[in-house]
């Protein structure tokens, strides 16, 4: 989900939370209306401005991003305090004391912050629990029994419900929290996944293009025969100028890999080495896809074979079934490897092969050879 599509819900749901901090002066304008002693106003006055502070504050540090739950100290605290008013409105009056408990409902609502339902559940239901016990004490001793059960059902409903309500609307809050770290996550990765594949295409790309162009300088120098030396540098040229070209599309998002290309410039560098090659390989049977990645099979193996042996044969066959297409590239004259860091392209590879749902294995063989296996489903 984009950040533009997550706004209109972080929007609305800032909205609610912060509407429902209203709600606690409804009580206070119930009590005025019944012309209650104007000292147990004040009393009830202060304390619903204290809710409404403490409540307020606790919104805004979760809209802030700290997603933690409150200590059951502060809530029950809270709760302990929305009682009290209750049961002191409940005093003056039992319909107001019932309206009052929305008092409770709201600061119980705190406990479904970051909390599994089950333990939020558990620990409203303990605050329930204190004030049926509370109400009922009340009621009995203001000589309001007669609309005991009335009061309670009412007040179990209104504290339910409210803290319900506005715990749901916290979850949906967490929720559009989490869905914005989840877009960032995905960001993240995909950058990672982007640069990642910008570096094993530069590492195909140079790693390969430098091979080359050392095999034909060596050679160039080596060659008695001017034309033939000057050739080989001509050819020097032509490689480092398609590696710079190979790097600029990549840059631009449009580099191809094709595996008739790599074909080629594969048995052409094996014959200008004297490497003799035997290929059985016709790319029409292949796939876009398959081109793309096979291309790139070969010119690591390619790559390979110059950088870690002095090969004086290498084969590539290219096997089309029904179900699969299996690409096998092989050659002598095979040193121990050097290092881990040898196969660091090999790795990649294999990579992304098994990304498409290919298999890919690459090792020695015999004494002295070194095969590369890549195959695709069908």
């Amino acid at each position: 989900m984009s950040e533009t599509a997550l706004e209109p819900l972080r929007r609305m749901t800032r909205r609610m939370l912060l509407f429902t901090e209203l709600i606690v002066l409804l009580p206070l304008f119930f009590l005025l209306r019944e012309g209650s002693n104007p000292y147990v106003l004040v009393v009830i006055g202060i304390g619903t401005v204290v809710i409404i502070v403490v409540r307020m504050r606790d919104t805004l540090s979760l809209m802030r991003g700290s997603w933690q739950p409150f200590p059951d100290s502060h809530v029950f605290g809270l709760s302990a305090l929305a009682l009290g008013m209750t049961g002191l409105a409940c005093a003056i009056d039992a319909g107001a004391g019932g309206f009052s408990t929305m008092f409770v409902g709201m600061a119980a609502s705190e406990f479904f912050v970051a909390r599994a339902l089950r333990d939020a559940w558990r620990r409203v239901g303990v605050v329930v629990v204190v004030e049926v016990a509370l109400l009922t004490v009340v009621l009995m001793l203001t000589g309001q029994r007669d609309l005991l059960d009335n009061v309670l059902i009412g007040s179990l409903i209104m504290t339910v419900v409210l803290s319900l309500s506005v715990g749901l609307t916290y979850r949906q809050w967490e929720g559009a929290l989490k869905l914005e770290q989840a877009r960032r996550d995905a960001a993240e990765l995909a950058a990672t996944r982007e640069r990642l594949r910008l570096a094993e295409d530069l590492h195909d790309i140079l790693g390969h293009a430098l091979e080359v162009v050392s095999l034909k300088s060596e050679l160039a120098v080596r060659l008695t025969d001017q034309e033939k030396s000057k050739a080989e540098m001509v050819e020097v040229q032509r490689l480092a100028r398609n590696a710079l070209r190979d790097v600029r599309a990549l840059a631009q998002g449009n580099r191809p890999t094709d595996f008739a290309t790599e074909l080629t410039g594969a048995r052409t560098l094996l014959d200008s080495a004297g490497i003799s090659c035997d290929f059985s390989a016709d790319p029409a049977v292949l796939t876009n896809g398959e081109r793309d990645l096979f291309g790139r099979v070969l010119r690591e193996a390619m790559t390979n074979a110059l950088r870690h042996s002095d090969p004086r044969s290498c084969g590539v066959s290219l096997v089309a079934k029904p179900n699969e297409v299996v690409l096998r590239v092989v050659n002598d004259g095979v040193a121990p490897l050097r290092s881990a860091e040898d196969g660091s392209g090999l790795a990649s590879l294999a990579r992304r092969v098994k990304e498409a749902g290919g298999s890919f294995t690459a090792g020695t063989v015999d004494p002295a050879s070194f095969e590369v296996i890549a195959s695709l489903p069908r």
